[in-house]
């Protein structure tokens, strides 16, 4: 794996967002952003209020996410100054619970935005992960399938 690539992981574990930003930490980078992807209680797919969502990963997920953080690396910074930190839950999640997490440190601010900005898209695009959302009523929907 990439060095500039600290984790990248897909797990059922709880995602612990200053554990990522820790872990891109450094003395030479001047700055840091983090995305906290959370469940929320609605959705524009959803006809009532969200409640909770099962995530299911295909068994090439943790792959493709190290894949696709180093295409963004690639695409963003070819100087190799950024160090990225994600992870993407799977499993059943509460609404409140954080689903997806990206930390990125480098040496400028506009460096961290944009890398931390490609990685959430590419990862919400490619990743294949696909999420069951369950609404107040006992019905559910599908996404990303």
């Amino acid at each position: 794996m990439d060095a500039r690539i600290r984790l990248a992981e897909v797990t059922g574990d709880a995602l612990h967002e200053t554990a990522l930003l820790r872990l891109v930490e450094r003395p030479d980078a001047g700055a840091a952003t983090l995305f906290v992807g959370r469940v929320r209680d609605h959705d524009p797919q959803a006809a009532g209020r969200v409640v909770g969502l099962d995530y299911t990963a295909h068994p090439s997920a943790a792959g493709k996410l190290v894949e696709v953080v180093t295409g963004a690396l690639t695409a963003a910074d070819p100087g190799g100054g950024t160090v990225v930190a994600v992870a993407h839950r799977i499993g059943h999640l509460d609404v409140g619970e954080v689903a997806f997490v990206v930390a990125v440190s480098a040496a400028h601010r506009r460096l961290a935005f944009e890398v931390c900005e490609l990685i959430v898209e590419k990862v919400k695009h490619e990743l294949p992960v696909w999420k069951q959302q369950f609404e107040a009523d006992g019905s559910y929907r599908w996404s990303g399938l």
